[in-house]
């Protein structure tokens, strides 16, 4: 009984993590981000687009609308060379932003992990179901 437990977390398991990847490949088909470069951050923000502050001589910080449905917290990101943590931007040929590394957030209205990658949000999987160890299952 308890192998069949395992078995079955692990299925499902598996299937969440397959069908997280095939919601994710059909968002990024669709979802993209624009970059505004910008001295100031504009009072009403676009949800699609990532607004590096300070313009192109002089990029300061980076800033978005969390991409998660639920949440829409403006997200600021360093990305000065003054600072030793920031983040990296690359601005591609056909005007796409790649931000290195992840964006993790961890609120207490907002939790999520993803990649901005050529303009599109690359969501991370989720972390595996709990499967408990052999001495944490209640004996019948």
């Amino acid at each position: 009984m308890i192998k069949v437990n395992k078995i079955f977390l692990k299925v499902i398991n598996f299937v969440i993590k397959i069908f997280l990847k095939v919601i994710n490949f059909f968002e990024r088909a669709t979802r993209q981000y624009k970059t505004e470069w910008v001295e100031d951050l504009p009072e009403d923000t676009s949800n699609n687009t990532v607004y590096i502050i300070g313009g192109r001589e002089n990029p300061f910080y980076a800033a978005l609308t969390c991409p998660h449905k639920r949440c829409k917290k403006i997200i600021h990101l360093q990305i000065s060379p003054q600072f030793q943590r920031r983040w990296q931007i690359r601005e591609h040929e056909d005007g796409a932003l790649t931000l290195n590394p992840s964006i993790d957030i961890i609120d207490s209205s907002c939790r999520c992990h993803y990649w901005i990658k050529k303009g599109h949000v690359v969501w991370c999987d989720i972390p595996p179901l709990f499967v408990p160890k052999e001495n944490q299952i209640p004996r019948s």
